[in-house]
């Protein structure tokens, strides 16, 4: 690509004067009304007041100080802005990631394929790092069975509480009664409750991030709530229970 050369003894740009700029304002009157983050950088003059009481009291420059107050909402407006933004994106990102998640789920054709494609591809289609299915027994059974944890009678609800059904926990070790080996990667875990049957054992699906603050109780949980409905729908179709 060719460049245009600059012709010999042609003088350097130079940037505009003030008077300059003051000319192209006076024929602009509405320029900072289309620029108005310039507000948040000028500076506004003070003004003297050369009537005032020199021995008594003190006349305060409302028009300086409105100009700052106005400046500084301008910056807190924009900032709340660009977090809207960025949480629109971020709320974005978890539903395409939830939806693909689903559809991933209700494609098993056995519940032995169901908990293959939980253990394998849920972990990269969330982003997370660890992901668990635990079931609570109250009989002497191995820490996992047929790809589920299983726990102790009690456990689940002393983890996540008895009235909520989806906790999330940031700037945490990894629980490794939860996540097994897989517990020294989880620095923060979304823990989903599970009702495959109503007076079935209590069930739990956790997920697992080395991000401490991925999953953080601020969030919201409509969308993990209804990926632990789709896991629940899942599991009662292969085990033929009704719903």
């Amino acid at each position: 690509m060719s460049q245009k050369a600059t012709k010999p003894g042609a003088p350097e740009p130079t940037d505009p004067t003030a008077k300059q700029v003051a000319a192209y304002l006076s024929a602009h009157p509405d320029f900072l009304l289309r620029h108005p983050n310039l507000l948040a950088i000028m500076e506004a003059p003070t003004r003297e007041f050369p009537e005032a009481d020199a021995d008594g009291g003190e006349v305060i420059d409302l028009q300086h100080a409105m100009v700052g107050r106005l400046r500084t909402e301008l910056v807190r407006s924009a900032k709340q802005h660009g977090d809207l933004i960025d949480a629109g994106r971020s709320n974005q990102r978890s539903q395409a990631r939830i939806h693909a998640t689903v559809l991933r789920l209700l494609s098993a054709r056995s519940l032995d394929h169901l908990l293959e494609l939980m253990a394998t591809d849920l972990v990269g289609l969330l982003d997370i790092d660890a992901v668990a299915l635990c079931l609570e027994t109250d009989s002497v059974a191995p820490a996992t069975s047929h790809g589920i944890r299983i726990l102790p009678d009690g456990t689940i609800a002393k983890v996540v509480g008895s009235e909520r059904d989806v906790t999330l926990r940031d700037n945490v070790p990894g629980d490794r009664r939860i996540f097994g080996e897989g517990a020294g990667l989880v620095r923060s875990d979304a823990l989903l409750r599970l009702v495959v049957r109503e007076d079935g054992p209590a069930a739990l699906l956790a997920l697992g991030s080395r991000d401490a603050r991925r999953f953080h109780p601020g969030q919201g949980t409509e969308l993990l709530a209804f990926l632990a409905h789709v896991m629940e729908h899942s599991i009662c179709t292969w085990l033929d229970l009704p719903r």
